[in-house]
C-alpha cells in the first residue's frame, strides 16, 4: 500500500560527517509510549525492533495498556510521556480540564478501505435504517468513536438515537453476542468483522462510519502540553522515526505481521491505513458531532489541541 504524499518522509537527509576528536555520541532521549492491542501500533514495534527510533536518538519503551482510557492518567502521572488516544477520548479529557495535545496521527479510516461496519445478526432481516428502531446495538464503549458516529449515522437517517438501545460490548465477543441473540447488531471492525462474516454470525448492513466521515483520523498520539513544550526535539524525532517505521511496515508487511504476532499474538489480515497526519479539521469533525450529541461542556479549539 503506498504512503500518501502528506505522510512521506522527507527524503535526501544526509548523515552528519563525524570529524575525529570533535564528534561525540549523542545521548538518546528516553521516552515511554503507551499503546493498546491494535494493528495501528505495529509501527511502534517495528521502530523499536528495527532500530529506527534509535537512529533518531530515541530510547523508546513501548508500554501495553489494557484499556485506552487509562493512558491519559498515565501520561499525567509521568509514567508515560506519550500514548495512544482516540479523538473522542482526547476531546473529553481536554473538555474535562486536562491540558493534552495531539502530537501525531497513527491511522485513519477511509471509505475506500472501510473496515468498520454496522453488522446485523444473521437471523434478523433489516431492510432499511428504520427497522433498527427498538433494536439492541453493541458498541465498544459509550462515547467511543464508533458509538458517537453510530448515533450520528442514525440521525442522518432521521432516527432518534434514543429509539435504539445501545449496550457496551468488547470486539472479540461481538460475533458470539450476535449468534446468541444477545444483541441485534454491532458496530464492528476488522479483524473481528471478517471473522464474524466468515462464521456467518452476521452480515454487514451499512458502512455507517464511512457514510458519516469518508476520511477520519481514528487514533493518534498525545502528550501533555507542558512536556511537549519542553521536548520539541523529541517530538520531531518521534514523528520522523514513526514516518520511517510506517513506510517500512507497509513495504514489508509480511515481516511486520511477524513482529505483530510476537508482540500482540495476532496477525492483521491487511495493513492498517497508517498516517501521521493530524490537523485541526480532523478534530473539528469530532467536535461538531459531539456538540450535536451534547458531549462537551466547553468551547473546544482544535487549533490549540493539535501540536504544531
Amino acid at each position: 500500500m503506498p504512503i500518501t504524499r502528506r505522510d512521506a518522509v522527507i527524503g535526501g537527509l544526509l548523515a552528519p560527517v563525524a570529524l575525529p576528536g570533535i564528534a561525540k555520541a549523542q545521548q538518546q532521549d528516553k521516552v515511554s509510549i503507551g499503546h493498546v492491542m491494535a494493528s495501528d501500533f505495529v509501527p511502534l514495534f517495528v521502530g523499536k525492533e528495527k532500530g529506527i527510533f534509535a537512529k533518531h536518538n530515541l530510547d523508546v519503551t513501548n508500554v501495553r495498556v489494557p484499556i485506552i482510557v487509562n493512558i491519559p492518567p498515565a501520561i499525567l502521572s509521568g509514567s508515560l510521556q506519550m500514548g495512544a488516544a482516540t479523538m473522542p477520548l482526547l476531546l473529553q479529557a481536554v473538555d474535562g480540564g486536562l491540558d493534552l495535545v495531539l502530537i501525531a496521527g497513527a491511522s485513519r479510516h477511509l471509505r475506500s478501505q472501510s473496515k468498520i461496519g454496522l453488522m446485523v445478526r444473521s437471523d434478523l432481516k433489516i431492510e432499511k435504517p428504520e427497522d433498527l428502531k427498538g433494536k439492541k446495538i453493541g458498541v465498544a464503549g459509550f462515547n467511543s468513536t464508533m458509538d458517537i458516529f453510530a448515533r450520528k449515522w442514525l440521525m442522518t437517517k432521521g432516527i432518534n438515537p434514543r429509539d435504539v438501545s445501545f449496550v457496551e460490548a468488547q470486539f472479540p465477543s461481538m460475533p458470539d453476542l450476535l449468534r446468541s441473540g444477545t444483541v441485534d447488531a454491532v458496530t464492528i471492525t476488522d479483524p473481528f468483522r471478517t471473522l464474524a462474516v466468515n462464521s456467518k454470525a452476521g452480515y454487514v448492513f451499512a458502512e455507517y462510519f464511512a457514510d458519516v466521515v469518508p476520511d477520519a483520523l481514528m487514533i493518534g498520539y498525545i502528550a501533555t502540553r507542558d512536556w511537549a513544550t519542553k521536548n520539541p526535539n523529541v517530538i520531531r524525532e518521534f514523528r520522523e522515526g514513526l514516518a520511517e517505521a510506517n513506510k517500512w511496515t507497509l513495504d514489508n508487511f509480511a515481516d511486520a505481521q511477524e513482529i505483530e504476532q510476537k508482540v500482540l499474538n495476532n496477525k492483521s489480515p491487511a495493513p492498517p491505513t497508517l498516517s501521521l497526519a493530524a490537523t485541526p479539521q480532523d478534530l473539528q469533525v469530532y467536535i461538531d458531532v459531539g456538540k450535536e450529541l451534547g458531549l462537551y461542556n466547553t468551547q473546544l479549539d482544535p487549533k490549540k489541541i493539535v501540536w504544531p
